[in-house]
């Protein structure tokens, strides 16, 4: 039950500048309607928060005074890879890495439940066949540069 608040934005812009990210990823925050349903609340929540923390907070010293009082000097990241978009500006094959993404999901017990069903659906959202047959998988993103 994520949301964006003033004090979530705060600590987003906190571990920004702990972190100093030179690529922040986080999820399209307008992506209402996927091709499978309705995308989770937290997932868009999550994605408005982690981008209005990079804009204009994290790299701003005017923002968040108490943190620069603190010694969390302003950072920006060069780039925002906005995943789960309708309007991806970069794909990726992710072929070789598929099952450390499955095995990495996996881990989320609470969200996922049966994993059988979970992979078959997975695969299908992002599966695509080559004129051989052979399995392909990809993730897509909008990148957004900041410098």
């Amino acid at each position: 039950m994520l949301t964006s608040t003033l004090e979530n934005r705060k600590s987003v812009v906190k571990q920004i500048r702990i972190h100093q990210p030179d690529i922040l990823v986080t999820c399209d925050p307008q992506f209402l309607f996927t091709p499978w349903g309705i995308n989770h609340p937290d997932h868009r929540a999550a994605g408005q928060l982690v981008l209005d923390a990079v804009f204009p907070a994290s790299g701003n010293e005017l923002f968040f005074p108490e943190l620069l009082a603190e010694g969390y000097q302003p950072h920006s990241p060069k780039e925002v890879w906005v995943s789960l978009t309708d309007n991806p500006n970069l794909v990726l094959d992710i072929t070789d890495s598929w099952e450390t993404k499955i095995s990495a999901l996996k881990e989320h017990t609470s969200q996922i439940g049966e994993f059988d069903p979970f992979y078959q659906r997975m695969k299908k959202r992002q599966e695509i066949l080559d004129e051989q047959g052979n399995a392909h998988f990809y993730e897509k993103f909008r990148v957004i540069n900041w410098r």
